[in-house]
């Protein structure tokens, strides 16, 4: 993986919970908005915005997995999504269940 598009992918995880703007990966990456966005597609198969809705969605799950008990606005919160309708979408759109189906399947394996 290119060095630079594997800095921006570290700064995503490092920071997925706070408002992460195109121009911050830019920064990161030390390249033009037009080339970074080429090459992370290139690398990534994803554009920047879908990969971070991605990690944000993977980390809530990891978070209902949790032996801590989570509400899943918490999960949703702590992730960095405000919009609960927009979380749902997402997570059923990556997991293929609801959150809470994504939950209760997993209290139900254990």
């Amino acid at each position: 993986m290119d060095h630079r598009i594997q800095r921006a992918v570290q700064f995503i995880e490092a920071n997925y919970s706070k408002n992460i703007s195109l121009h911050d990966l830019t920064k990161c990456a030390n390249l033009s908005e037009s080339h970074f966005l080429y090459l992370f597609k290139l690398e990534m198969k994803l554009s920047p915005a879908k990969y971070l809705k991605r990690s944000r969605i993977q980390k809530a799950a990891e978070l209902l997995r949790s032996n801590e008990p989570v509400s899943i606005k918490e999960a949703m919160m702590s992730v960095g999504i405000t919009d609960k309708s927009n979380f749902t979408r997402s997570f059923k759109a990556v997991f293929g269940v609801s959150p809470r189906e994504y939950r209760a399947g997993i209290k139900e394996d254990q």
